[in-house]
């Protein structure tokens, strides 16, 4: 009897364990007393549910964990700040189906409201997009959280004008998390340069907001971050600006040479030289390039003397992979088909 007791007990930890569920709170104004905080658990299910809410200060320290029973198709609202007045963050585990999180937030100066639905999910990559629309827009900003139990180091991307502006690196403390304006991390941008923010770490551990109000807190906007399966932020269509050297291999056995190209690149155009080594005209050098970068393909091209003749080099499809150039070109001299290859370049 004592094992087929302890074999029961064993089953019923384990099956709890197996079904409970977590949503997370990115977000508290612990430490302000400007600020409510307030957790509202709806039940739409015919049983009462009961939820464990657990609080973390901003150092990720544990600070209060309770359970909170729900009614049957009622709801739950509870008053955060009387839990702990110095909570960051947290999380709302639970076992019942029928339940459903959100965070409010009232300002007590301005009289402004903001809510949002707590998620389950964590991500390595969140998109914080911000709402442009209304003029009244006086700060915006993100709160981003590491759910995990180890520190997690931190890109951050500010986006705008359909580029990568800036670029900052943080740190968060496990179970913790970091809220500030724009301008704690990327201080020579102007609050309407910045559209986006893009957190990216090598862990799964994120989730956050994006926070944006009136200068009255009369207005506010929060709204839940996005995760991203990945972001790059490397500009296909930029980057092409260096020193390339490489060679370049004729369609045809046994022809084939170095390649030296000095290229600038200003927006989607590129202007340079190129040095051609081992060609039917001889060694080339100092021929002026031009083109354009669309869609991270660049296609340039130059037009030399050689012997008498009009020879164009034309180089296309030629895709950038970090500092390495791949592509095919094709010679026409006097405007009639002469040769076509591969070339390939890396930037010194």
């Amino acid at each position: 009897m004592k094992r087929i007791y302890t074999a029961v007990v064993v089953f019923l930890m384990i099956s709890t364990s197996v079904l409970a569920a977590e949503v997370y709170i990115p977000h508290l104004t612990g430490g302000s007393s400007d600020w409510g905080d307030y957790l509202t658990v709806d039940n739409v299910g015919s049983t009462v549910a009961t939820v464990m809410v657990t609080l973390y200060d901003g150092s990720g320290k544990l600070v209060y964990s309770g359970d909170h029973p729900v009614a049957k198709f009622a709801e739950s609202v509870i008053n955060l700040k009387s839990l702990s007045t110095v909570a960051q963050s947290g999380k709302v585990t639970y076992m019942a189906t029928d339940l459903f999180f959100r965070v409010s937030f009232l300002n007590l100066t301005g009289g402004g409201v903001a809510e949002f639905r707590l998620s389950p999910v964590q991500s390595a990559a969140l998109g914080f997009l911000f709402s442009d629309f209304e003029g009244v827009v006086a700060w915006k900003g993100i709160a981003l959280a590491n759910y995990g139990a180890a520190a997690v180091s931190v890109s951050l991307y500010a986006l705008g004008g359909g580029e990568v502006l800036e670029t900052a690196e943080i740190s968060i403390p496990p179970h913790s998390k970091v809220s500030a304006p724009h301008s704690l991390w990327f201080p020579t941008l102007t609050m309407n340069e910045v559209k986006k923010i893009i957190a990216v770490a090598s862990s799964t551990t994120l989730g956050g907001i994006a926070i944006a109000g009136n200068a009255a807190c009369s207005r506010m906007l929060f709204t839940v971050a996005v995760p991203m399966a990945s972001f790059s932020p490397d500009d296909p269509d930029a980057g092409y600006t260096g020193t390339w050297r490489g060679s370049w291999v004729s369609n045809a056995p046994g022809y084939s040479g170095a390649m030296v190209a000095y290229m600038i690149q200003d927006g989607g155009l590129v202007t340079g030289t190129v040095d051609v080594d081992n060609t039917d005209c001889g060694n080339v050098r100092g021929v002026p390039i031009s083109g354009v970068v669309r869609d991270g393909i660049m296609v340039v091209s130059a037009t030399h003397s050689c012997n008498g003749h009009t020879a164009t080099l034309a180089y296309t499809q030629a895709s950038r992979n970090g500092d390495t150039i791949y592509g095919t070109y094709r010679q026409d001299l006097d405007g009639r088909y002469y040769d076509s290859g591969t070339f390939s370049f890396t930037r010194d």
